[in-house]
């Protein structure tokens, strides 16, 4: 059997580095999918009759931000339209969200009962996909992405 050189021994020891290096590194962060930061949104969808959030029935339109410190807070500020009708062009709320290692995530508003937002992260936190899961709401969140880190 042929005696390794020191060159080919370096070699194995780095590439054998690397190789245990990754997991941890991957282990060590705590948010790999990247959602943290302030994303601009866009969502369309309707609200029925008696809905959580006292809207009248009909199509909804909402531009926003959702501004993901990181730690699990969210803020959200957007402007509310129904059936073609400002109900609110500055409305604000605060909640929580949990993240989850396959990178989809719920959402919490104070005050309202279970998570009333599902959602995934895409394309590194660069953009977020979601929609509202609260009672009498539909509403899908598209052109959601990240405006500021």
């Amino acid at each position: 059997m042929k005696t390794p050189n020191l060159k080919q021994v370096a070699v194995a020891i780095i590439t054998l580095s690397v190789i245990l290096a990754v997991p941890v590194l991957a282990a060590a962060d705590d948010n790999h999918c990247g959602l943290k930061g302030t994303y601009a949104y866009t969502g369309f969808g309707n609200t029925y009759e008696g809905n959580i959030l006292g809207f009248p029935a009909g199509n909804v339109s909402i531009n926003g931000t959702i501004t993901l410190d990181g730690n699990g807070n969210a803020f959200i500020r957007e402007a509310e339209v129904v059936n073609g009708v400002l109900l609110n062009a500055a409305a604000e709320y605060s909640g929580t969200y949990t993240l989850y290692p396959d990178c989809t995530f719920t959402a919490t508003l104070t005050g309202a009962p279970g998570p009333i937002f599902v959602g995934v992260v895409a394309d590194h936190g660069k953009q977020i996909r979601a929609m509202m899961t609260a009672p009498g709401i539909q509403v899908n969140f598209t052109n959601t992405i990240r405006v500021r880190p």
